[in-house]
């Protein structure tokens, strides 16, 4: 009886170990980032400790341990508190790393009540543990950037072929152009990028609708 009491115990520790004791953290993607986190909308999923990484980064590498060792504790430590651990490759996913600020690696933010907190202080689990679940409360909380609509999306694409390509005079001032009415004239910029979006729509619709009849005659002829 007293086997069989033991044999029990210790499949019970094993189930717990497995299953609750250690807390997991998720990997985000640009994909499912505002998804997961509903981070600018509601954070109806819960609290997000997020650490914005790059796999070639030292000091990433060394946080990693202290990172998985936090999830867990927070599992035991704090089950009820609805923290969720996670991690994002800034480095791939830059249009999230840059929705955030992300200058540097790693950078650790808490989504929490509707704000954003980004983390500055130490490095150790007990340090993370207290700013999670209580320190970040001592700090003014951020407003949580929305994710870049379309039409902002277009523009920083725009914005990156200038950068990358070899620019000549006139590229130049074509450039400089487009950023001063970005900058000063957004309204307008909008209403010029939408303009030419459905304009080129109707420019396609109408020669496809002449190609189609130029298609149609021929075969009447032959």
């Amino acid at each position: 009886m007293v086997a069989w009491r033991f044999l029990y115990s210790t499949l019970v520790l094993v189930f717990l170990n497995r299953f609750i004791v250690n807390g997991d953290v998720i990997e985000l993607t640009e994909s499912n980032f505002e998804h997961q986190t509903q981070a600018s909308t509601g954070q109806t999923t819960g609290k997000w400790f997020v650490k914005f990484y790059a796999p070639w980064c030292g000091h990433c590498k060394k946080l990693e341990p202290i990172w998985d060792e936090l999830a867990t504790k927070l599992v035991i430590n704090d089950a009820d508190g609805g923290i969720i651990m996670a991690k994002i490759d800034a480095s791939k996913y830059r249009k999230t790393g840059s929705r955030f600020e992300v200058r540097g690696f790693p950078t650790l933010i808490y989504f929490a009540d509707r704000k954003m907190y980004k983390y500055t202080g130490n490095r150790d689990v007990e340090s993370l543990f207290e700013f999670a679940t209580n320190g970040y409360k001592t700090q003014e909380g951020l407003v949580v950037p929305k994710p870049p609509s379309f039409i902002e999306e277009m523009v920083n694409d725009i914005r990156k072929t200038f950068r990358d390509s070899d620019m000549s005079i006139q590229v130049k001032m074509l450039k400089d152009d487009f950023n001063h009415i970005i900058d000063l004239r957004k309204n307008a910029a909008v209403a010029l990028l939408a303009i030419g979006v459905l304009l080129g729509l109707i420019s396609g619709c109408m020669l496809s609708c002449l190609m189609g009849g130029r298609k149609q005659k021929k075969i009447k002829t032959v």
